[in-house]
């Protein structure tokens, strides 16, 4: 399996072109990941591509967990999110 694509600031559209050229290239199987404020993204993401293949792709596992990150020189913990998407086109 490639990288997992990881949602950040980058306009949504981004992500779902991202996903669109990986199931495209012949990936089946593509990681999403988002921390924070970039969880609602990666569901929109994720939606938006089973929208444009005509319902070809579907859910595997997703998790949600929290992820200890550094930020301004103190961990903090932060929601995160993985969501497994399969084509099957």
């Amino acid at each position: 399996m490639s990288e997992a694509v990881l949602v950040g600031e980058k306009p949504a559209s981004s992500y779902v072109l991202e996903l669109m050229e990986r199931f495209r290239k012949g990936e089946k199987r593509v990681l999403v990941r988002a921390l924070g404020h970039n969880i609602s993204k990666a569901a929109y993401v994720t939606e938006s591509v089973k929208r444009l293949t005509g319902g070809k792709t579907r859910y595997g596992r997703i998790s949600i967990y929290s992820e200890e990150v550094d930020r301004e020189a103190e961990e903090k913990s932060v929601p995160a999110i993985e969501i497994e998407v399969f084509f099957e086109g």
